[in-house]
């Protein structure tokens, strides 16, 4: 699984003085950056996009980045965002919901969360696979109609998964 690091990429513009990704420019710059990444990757089909060091992330960089990405790559390759905070999820939230694209994201504290539009039933089988892991279809449905996870509260917070 590549892990592509913003900090890396930020020191590379003059963003990384300051851990910020405002600006359409700035987002089209490290898109491209995460772009050439991408095609250095063999065929590897999963990618980690770490925010952890992003301080702000504007709705134009949200799209530019996740959006953008989500919609070139969305159909080759799986995207994972990590150490995104309630800021970041909110601005790529409305990116997603804008695009009808979704996201699973890992938050600064652990938890995962489901970013962008999906059926609650959808959204319900991701944290149960989250909470439990893998699972036949059998032992999915069985915990989903047993009720043995909730969706998470209102802000799709999951508690923190057990493996890394």
């Amino acid at each position: 699984m590549q892990h592509i690091d913003l900090k890396t990429i930020l020191d590379q513009t003059a963003s990384g003085r300051h851990g910020n990704l405002v600006t359409r420019p700035t987002g089209r710059a490290v898109r491209s950056s995460i772009e050439q990444t991408l095609e250095g990757m063999d065929g590897e089909p999963y990618a980690v996009i770490d925010f952890g060091t992003v301080r702000c992330l504007d709705f134009s960089c949200a799209d530019e980045i996740v959006g953008k990405l989500l919609r070139e790559y969305g159909s080759a390759r799986y995207f994972f965002l990590h150490g995104v905070s309630p800021s970041h999820c909110e601005a790529i939230e409305h990116v997603l919901e804008r695009h009808e694209l979704a996201v699973v994201a890992r938050d600064r504290d652990g938890r995962v969360r489901v970013l962008g539009p999906i059926p609650d039933r959808a959204r319900s089988a991701l944290f149960a696979l989250a909470a439990n892991g893998l699972a036949t279809h059998e032992e999915l449905a069985d915990h989903m109609a047993t009720g043995e996870h909730e969706m998470g509260d209102a802000s799709n917070e999951q508690p923190p998964l057990t493996s890394e």
